[in-house]
């Protein structure tokens, strides 16, 4: 009887000491997050937080490439973390990561930007707009409806009424509050820029563009707001032309995340007619995605001059002496009108040279012509 009373405690103790886990030491994890914004300089983002264990070794086991020169088409960034240090890439539109500060580049298998593409296409999709009709897009937002405007660099967002307008909508702040975080978008001076923006409405996000200038009347009087702004979706127009405003065009086409898809497919004529745009809504980020950026001293240098450009129209495009046949240089001659700060508006003709290393890669527009014209 003796013996049971020690044999059972013992024989409890050993059950316990199999049944309970013992503390161990944490397994390391391999954490990912992928990051979408607009643009390089965009304050506004989302992020999608995963753990995948393969996937982050699939990645930091690509071939690495040495390279001065991050990716010209930056399309979103990774973060991996693996035990407390984190590592950052920026993900080119080819699906290709580069590490900026060690001038890095991971080239991926297919089956790796696989699965990075299927993670950023969910990510994309909840970050950007719907390309919708305006014909779509009245019916969503009627008059006297409502809607969230926020813009897609700096994440500010303010609610507005939309009031009238057949062609586009004609919307007011709905506060004074309103009114002055619309105002902090443009840095504290109205203009007649167009910005790319979200507007959120019956359950959906869709892609607009606006300007920040108060014009006209306005029924609301109580949001400090003198008279109403126009706010515009895909194929609307202005009340002096009868086809979409190429500036409101070109934001509505990167609040909906389609930029990179226009620039890669787009022709040469086509890609020096975004330029001009670009630089008439002095949108520095859409204008360098569209250069030869392989001297960045020369990029800064040709900005400081596109930023003494206070508007820029197209007024001809044709093609240049290049031949026809030439599948990696192409010329553009433009005829434009320019009006820079504190100057007249004068009239001048532009010599585009764009290029390219193969026929499958996209056009860029080469540098020195623009600094020694522009």
């Amino acid at each position: 009887m003796k013996i049971w009373r020690l044999v059972l405690p013992l024989a409890l103790l050993l059950l316990l000491m199999v049944s309970v886990p013992m503390p161990t030491e944490g397994k390391e994890k391999n954490e990912l997050t992928f990051i979408v914004k607009s643009s390089p300089y965009a304050l506004f983002e989302s992020r999608l937080h995963i753990e995948n264990k393969e996937l982050a070794r699939d990645i930091l086991k690509g071939k690495q490439v040495s390279t001065k020169h991050a990716p010209e088409l930056p399309f979103a960034y990774v973060e991996i973390k693996k035990g407390t240090k984190t590592e950052t890439f920026m993900i080119s539109y080819a699906y290709n990561l580069f590490q900026v500060e060690t001038g890095v580049k991971i080239v991926l298998p297919p089956e790796t930007k696989m699965k990075i593409h299927s993670y950023l296409s969910m990510l994309r999709k909840h970050h950007f707009g719907e390309s919708v009709s305006w014909k779509e897009a009245e019916k969503l937002f009627p008059r006297k409806g409502y809607a969230e405007v926020v813009d897609i660099e700096s994440g500010l967002r303010f609610m507005v009424q939309r009031r009238a307008g057949s062609q586009h909508a004609d919307v007011q702040p709905i506060t004074v509050a309103d009114t002055e975080t619309m105002k902090d978008i443009y840095n504290g001076k109205w203009s007649w820029k167009r910005r790319a923006i979200l507007v959120r409405t019956e359950g959906r996000t869709l892609a607009g563009s606006m300007h920040g200038m108060p014009h006209g009347g306005g029924a609301i009087s109580w949001n400090n707001f003198p008279g109403h702004f126009c706010i515009h979706f895909k194929d609307s127009t202005t009340h002096r032309r009868a086809i979409p405003d190429p500036g409101h065009d070109l934001m509505i086409t990167k609040a909906s995340g389609l930029l990179h898809d226009r620039i890669v497919q787009g022709s040469p004529e086509e890609l020096v007619s975004l330029f001009i745009t670009a630089v008439n809504e002095q949108d520095e980020s859409i204008i360098k995605l569209l250069l030869n950026q392989y001297e960045a001293d020369r990029v800064e240098k040709l900005l400081q001059q596109l930023d003494q450009i206070e508007g820029v129209k197209i007024h001809s495009l044709e093609s240049g002496s290049s031949p026809k046949d030439n599948f990696l240089m192409q010329e553009i001659m433009a005829t434009i009108r320019v009006k820079r700060k504190e100057q007249k508006e004068q009239q001048l003709g532009v010599i585009f040279l764009l290029s390219r290393e193969s026929v499958i890669d996209r056009w860029k527009l080469e540098l020195n012509p623009l600094i020694s014209q522009l």
